[in-house]
């Protein structure tokens, strides 16, 4: 084997790797590590479309906005299945700030703006509320925030 057959090898081999790893980022959604325990809390919303507007609602109520507020105890372990009633891709997130691009806090989010959730489809996530505040939770979809899609978490001290 000549060097030349060599570094071919080498350099096919970290080809590779980057490619895996690559597809790995795109096909495998970020994680946190998920609460020890069983969810204190379970909340079911909806999201969705209405009139020209977006919004969140609760299973067998209509779609609107703002969504139905949230409230918490601070510590608790919270489980929340986001189903999408509408006709379009959305998500979920707990933010801080009411913008599509904010970070989610407690790590909650479901789907996000480049791998929403589709029509029909649905995702949980859980996280322990371990900071009191007050919280927004949103779809991260560009533009469904203005348009009306996002509620409210209160984690009480």
């Amino acid at each position: 084997m000549n060097s030349a057959s060599i570094v071919a090898g080498i350099a096919l081999m970290v080809g590779l790797a980057a490619i895996g790893g690559i597809t790995y980022i795109l096909l495998v959604p970020p994680s946190s590590a998920a609460p020890a325990g069983p969810p204190n809390v379970e909340f079911e919303i909806n999201g969705g479309e209405f009139d020209s507007f977006f919004g969140f609602g609760s299973p067998g109520k209509k779609v609107d906005s703002p969504g139905p507020e949230m409230r918490v105890k601070q510590g608790e372990i919270v489980k929340i299945a986001f189903s999408n009633v509408g006709q379009i891709p959305h998500s979920f997130r707990v933010v801080k700030e009411k913008k599509w691009d904010a970070p989610a806090v407690f790590g909650a989010a479901i789907g996000d703006a480049t791998r929403p959730i589709s029509p029909s489809q649905s995702g949980t996530t859980t996280f322990k509320a371990d900071k009191g505040g007050s919280y927004f939770y949103i779809c991260t979809v560009p533009g469904h925030v203005e348009r009306g899609m996002f509620g409210s978490l209160v984690v009480a001290p």
